[in-house]
C-alpha cells in the first residue's frame, strides 16, 4: 500500500505542477479523484493477485460478503494447516519408527521439543518441552505426550545436547524426581538422548530411545553407530519443524 501512497504522490505532484489554463481549473480535481480511484483498484487487484477479483472487492462486494470470504479464507488456512501438521507428524513418526528399526531391542522412541512457556517474556527458568511424538516398538505403548514440562528436568543431559552430542544414561544417574517418576512408569531401565539442532545449530528439542530395565542395551560399534543415525535424524526432523513455521512456505 505504501508504493501506491509514493506513486500518487509523485504523480500528483507532477500534475500539479502543470500550467493549466483557466478553462482547465476544474480538470486536476478531476484527475485526482481519477488517480486516487485507479490506485484504489490497483491496490486490490494486486492483494487479489487477479484483475477481475481485485475490481469485484473494490467496487462491487458488500460488507456482508467481504467477511464471509474473509471468513472462508480464515478457515481454508486453518484447514491447510491442519493437513500440513498431521503431513509432518507422519514424517516424524516414520524418522522414529526407522530408530526402532535400527536396534529392535528398544522399547519407544519420542520427541522432545523446547518451547518458551510465557509468551512475550523470555528467562531459561521460563522454558518448557513438550513430548510431541512418540512411537513404540513391538509389545510396548508409547506412552504419554506430556505437555508443558519445565526444562530444569533436563539439567543434567542439558550441557551435552547444546553441544550436539548423545549420551546414554542409566536410572540411577537421573537426580530429577519428576523426570524419574515417569520413565519409571515405563519401566525405563536405560535412555539415549540426542539433539534436535537446525542448520544454524539451534537447539530445538531432543530425540530419546527407552530401553526397558533387563534389556540388551547396544554398546561400542553397534551404540555410536545408533548415535550417528540418531543425530542425522534430529537434523531431519529439524527441517520438518522449520517447515512449520509461518512464512517458511
Amino acid at each position: 500500500m505504501l508504493d501506491f501512497i509514493m506513486l500518487f504522490n509523485a504523480m500528483l505532484d507532477t500534475f500539479s505542477r502543470l500550467r493549466l489554463p483557466k478553462s482547465g481549473l476544474l480538470l486536476q480535481p478531476v484527475m485526482t479523484a481519477t488517480l486516487l480511484t485507479g490506485l484504489y483498484a490497483g491496490y486490490h487487484v494486486v492483494h487479489e493477485s487477479s484483475l477481475l477479483d481485485g475490481i469485484r472487492v473494490a467496487f462491487l462486494e458488500s460488507n456482508a460478503a467481504r467477511a464471509t470470504r474473509l471468513r472462508e479464507r480464515e478457515d481454508a488456512t486453518v484447514q491447510a494447516e491442519l493437513r500440513h501438521l498431521s503431513d509432518s507428524n507422519k514424517v516424524i513418526d516414520r524418522l522414529l519408527e526407522s530408530l526402532i528399526d535400527q536396534t529392535p531391542t528398544v522399547a519407544r522412541a519420542r520427541l522432545d521439543i523446547i518451547h518458551n512457556g510465557m509468551t512475550g517474556v523470555t528467562g531459561m527458568g521460563l522454558l518448557r518441552y513438550d513430548v510431541t511424538n512418540s512411537v513404540a516398538g513391538p509389545g510396548h505403548a508409547s506412552g504419554p505426550l506430556v505437555q508443558n514440562r519445565p526444562l530444569a528436568e533436563w539439567a543434567e543431559f542439558l550441557p551435552e545436547l547444546l553441544a550436539g552430542r548423545c549420551r546414554l544414561y542409566t536410572m540411577d544417574e537421573l537426580r530429577n524426581l519428576q523426570f524419574k517418576t515417569r520413565l519409571d512408569a515405563l519401566n525405563v531401565g536405560t535412555f539415549l538422548i540426542c539433539p534436535v539442532t537446525d542448520q544454524h545449530s539451534r537447539l530445538l528439542g531432543a530425540i530419546i530411545l527407552f530401553w526397558d530395565g533387563g534389556t540388551r542395551v547396544p554398546d561400542g560399534v553397534e551404540l555410536d553407530h545408533l548415535m550417528a543415525v540418531s543425530r542425522q535424524a534430529g537434523l531431519q526432523i529439524a527441517t520438518v519443524l522449520d517447515l512449520r513455521e509461518p512464512g517458511s512456505r
